[in-house]
């Protein structure tokens, strides 16, 4: 039997085993139960109309407030809930507006078509409905100049809430260039958490399989390496199975719903996002693997899967850099760097800022990076497998393997 043959034994003995467990199967029932929820809920339960309501004193309050809602609603599609909808509560003066406003009874105050009362400001931007009502009291105010023209206020409204410049990007098509970046930061979102969770259950596999003496009993017959190469190919494709179905069930669960729209995808951008996600969970995985033999007791394998976990935090942060910089030092300089090149390759694709001789290049290191650890860590674990009841430093796993 080649050695190939029992690699892939291995890998098919890992995926019968923790397809049925009980843990794979309550862990995959509710990733796709919480996506569900996450995307099905809000449209369930959830409005899409933003209501306001708003206090006037005095005159002129109204036609502000009418031309707030056009505003606001301006580009719904027909058949749609309206996305604002402000209803007036007339106040007899200042004072008593300003007590429903304290109440939380109304959410700001116009007086005489000239000011506007809010209790504070909120977020970013200010309190929205005072932003909305700027806005319309600007297209009133240019209603009123230009009326004397015949200028219609439905085509004052247009203007305002229209794209009147046709928008080009040195990138090409937007629309292609907004899937791309979706792509790649969904992509990488994705890379990270199969690195912590995935990577961890390669970790805890090992150790168990050390712990409870199974590895000794195999190795009387495989090669650590195979062991290796079959755990992570065994439950890598667990992993890509249950990731992959997740995908499934939150386009099937958008489409259905409607809650957002999902911009085209190119075959390139999805290819280009695979190729990363193997390379990148190839090269976590044999690090993990490597790390589990090193610990006897489950209870440690937290403590050897920080290491890798952080370097995973590192690169996800790294790839937000890259997202605002493409073209920055750090991006660069982590394109060639194998643990990080997973997450910030498919971001500097997606935004066409990486040359192909950098992309060429990256994958190139990347490839071969897996190839190095592979060896390295294949005599760690030769090493650490057979040092029981407690815990195995680097260099006493490298030279056991040696003996």
């Amino acid at each position: 039997m080649s050695g190939f043959t029992t690699l892939w034994r291995v890998a098919q003995r890992e995926m019968s085993e923790r397809v049925r467990s009980k843990a794979y199967l309550i862990t995959t029932g509710l990733t796709f139960l919480i996506v569900l929820a996450l995307i099905g809920l809000p449209t369930v339960f959830g409005s899409d109309t933003e209501e306001s309501t708003v206090g006037s004193v005095g005159e002129g309050n109204e036609a502000i407030v009418t031309t707030a809602v056009d505003l606001g609603n301006a580009n719904d599609e027909e058949g749609d809930p309206p996305s604002v909808n402000i209803a007036i509560v007339e106040f007899e003066g200042r004072d008593t507006a300003r007590a429903a406003l304290e109440k939380g009874e109304i959410d700001a105050v116009l007086i005489d078509g000239e000011e506007i009362v809010v209790e504070g400001t909120s977020g970013f931007d200010g309190s929205s409905i005072a932003n909305q009502l700027q806005r319309a009291a600007g297209a009133v105010r240019i209603q009123t100049v230009i009326e004397e023209q015949g200028q219609d206020a439905a085509d004052i409204i247009g203007i305002l809430t229209s794209d009147p410049l046709e928008a080009t990007t040195l990138e090409g098509d937007p629309e292609e260039s907004q899937s791309r970046t979706v792509v790649a930061y969904f992509g990488l979102l994705l890379l990270y958490m199969a690195v912590l969770l995935y990577g961890t259950w390669i970790l805890t596999g090992v150790t168990e399989e050390k712990s409870n003496r199974v590895v000794e009993i195999l190795l009387s017959s495989i090669r650590p390496w195979q062991i290796l190469g079959g755990k992570i190919l065994g439950i890598g494709a667990l992993a890509m199975f249950q990731l992959l179905g997740t995908i499934a069930v939150a386009v099937v669960a958008l489409r259905v719903t409607g809650a957002f729209d999902l911009p085209p995808i190119g075959l390139s951008a999805v290819l280009n996002l695979l190729l990363w996600f193997v390379i990148g969970f190839l090269i976590f995985a044999v690090l993990f693997g490597a790390a589990g033999s090193l610990v006897s007791r489950t209870e440690e394998a937290n403590t050897m899967a920080m290491p890798m976990s952080l370097v995973a935090v590192a690169g996800f942060f790294v790839s937000i850099m890259a997202l605002d910089d493409p073209g920055g030092v750090v991006a660069v300089v982590s394109t060639f760097i194998p643990l990080t090149a997973p997450f910030v390759v498919p971001v500097r694709t997606a935004l066409q800022a990486i040359p192909a001789w950098q992309y060429l290049l990256a994958v190139i290191l990347s490839v071969s990076a897996i190839g190095v650890l592979t060896v390295i860590a294949g005599r760690i674990y030769s090493g650490g497998l057979l040092r029981l009841g407690r815990r195995v430093g680097v260099r006493e796993a490298w030279r056991s393997a040696a003996e």
